[in-house]
């Protein structure tokens, strides 16, 4: 996988498909100028003063230069361990020099169809074609919203490449689209803000 701070592409490690989810979520953002999986083991006391260790999932540098620890957890282990409280001793024991910040994730925070789309943003901009993502701009400029994805896709006459340039464009904000439900030819699309 291509990480946007690699000069070529790398294998990704995750323990879950919940990981995985979040992982292509963060390449999709575009705020996200870099990730790194399991960065750091940080040890901290517990409540009762044990030792004991968290794998930081991810790190993600903004672009503003934050960079923000990143713990991943299904929300019924968030229950059953109570790790809102241990996820507050690790923040106390982070290093300032290795985030700003530690933020939980869970399922909770995202639909699996926003995963998916981010998936299929993160898996088509690697063949990206800039002839037909500027093709895609050119004939927006003449359309009518808001229009389906099976509409634009006709009127970009490109067939399946013209799904993938419509998904490019929906997180480039060329075009918008609901991206918390799965983008498919029934969706509905309008005019981005993107110049």
């Amino acid at each position: 996988m291509q990480l946007p701070g690699q000069n070529r592409p790398r294998v990704v490690q995750f323990e879950s498909k919940l990981e995985q989810r979040v992982l292509f979520l963060l390449l999709a953002n575009p705020a996200v100028a870099n990730v790194w999986e399991q960065p750091q083991l940080i040890s901290y006391r517990d409540q009762s003063g044990n030792r004991k260790t968290h794998f930081i999932d991810f790190l993600a540098e903004l672009k503003n230069g934050r960079r923000l620890a990143i713990a991943v957890k299904p929300w019924k282990v968030v229950l059953e361990k109570n790790f809102l409280r241990e996820l507050q001793q690790i923040r106390v024991a982070m290093r300032k020099d290795f985030a700003d910040d530690i933020v939980l994730v869970t399922e909770r925070d995202f639909t699996r169809a926003e995963a998916l789309n981010a998936q299929r943003f993160v898996e088509f901009s690697k063949a990206r074609n800039t002839e037909h993502q500027a093709h895609l701009k050119s004939v927006t400029r003449d359309v009518c919203f808001p229009v389906t994805v099976d509409e634009m896709c006709r009127l970009l006459g490109l067939g399946g490449a013209g799904f993938r340039s419509i998904v490019i464009a929906v997180f480039e904000n060329v075009l918008t689209a609901d991206r918390k439900h799965l983008i498919d030819l029934d969706t509905l699309l309008s005019k981005g803000g993107a110049k």
